[in-house]
């Protein structure tokens, strides 16, 4: 289990102090997938920073497993909003640089895990193409399999899928979900938009404004069904969390 304890995040402008996210206090199930939805400016990226240690400067404590979560000792996942690919590296040697930087050993059961992986995700054909050789939608399939073959103890995504169109989004979405289903890799993401909290989070994590709070965690009942775009309870959650939100911030 994460398990994120009055966490608070500070920092210092040019004019005066800035209170950027906290009090937050969350308990992420081990295996879950959450949804963070909140308005601009709210913190919902430096929650996410905190929780990969780019941010290293907060109060309070963010604990994996009951011990402090640590790069160093932990491994984490994270996909920025660009995908985080070395252009100068091509898609196999993206893909494996984690395990590199980790120093695991690429045995017959890792190397079936990557192929594996790379399959499932339609990009074992272009494994030796570059990133500024991909498209938008390869490029996002290449940063869901790295991520996936490093075997992460928790992932962390940034706004995913918003730099792509609406159709390469949901493929996107759905090849996603299809590859969490069989490795339940606890997982914390950030996004704008309602449709795709619902469609992928198993919770769906309301913040505030600036500082970022919480206002409310949604268990979601529409997690995993099929045709989910087409049910009408879809609509009822939909219209749920905008009447939660709507005297708050705007999308």
């Amino acid at each position: 289990m994460l398990q994120i304890n009055d966490l608070n995040v500070h920092y210092q402008s040019k004019q005066h102090p800035v209170h950027a996210l906290g009090p937050i206090s969350l308990s992420v199930e081990e295996g879950g997938i959450y949804a963070v939805i909140g308005p601009s400016g709210c913190g919902k990226s430096t929650l996410l920073h905190a929780l990969s240690g780019i941010i290293v400067k907060y109060s309070g404590e963010i604990l994996l497993k009951g011990q402090p979560l640590c790069p160093k000792t932990h491994s984490i996942g994270f996909i920025p909003q660009n995908f985080g690919l070395l252009p100068w590296k091509n898609v196999e040697q993206n893909c494996l640089l984690s395990l590199h930087i980790k120093k695991v050993g690429i045995d017959s059961k890792v190397r079936e895990r990557i192929t594996y992986i790379m399959e499932k995700l339609d990009i074992a054909s272009l494994q030796h193409r570059y990133p500024n050789e991909l498209s938008g939608g390869q490029r996002q399939r290449a940063a869901i399999a790295r991520s996936f073959i490093m075997n992460p103890d928790i992932l962390l995504m940034d706004e995913p899928f918003s730099a792509l169109d609406a159709l390469t989004r949901e493929e996107a979405q759905e090849l996603f979900i299809a590859i969490w289903n069989q490795y339940k890799v606890t997982t914390v993401f950030v996004t704008h938009s309602i449709e795709e909290a619902i469609y992928m989070g198993k919770k769906i994590v309301i913040m505030s404004t600036s500082p970022g709070t919480l206002v409310e965690i949604i268990d979601n009942p529409l997690f995993n069904t099929e045709n989910l775009r087409e049910n009408e309870d879809y609509l009822k959650l939909s219209g749920h969390i905008r009447s939660i939100i709507k005297n708050g911030w705007r999308l």
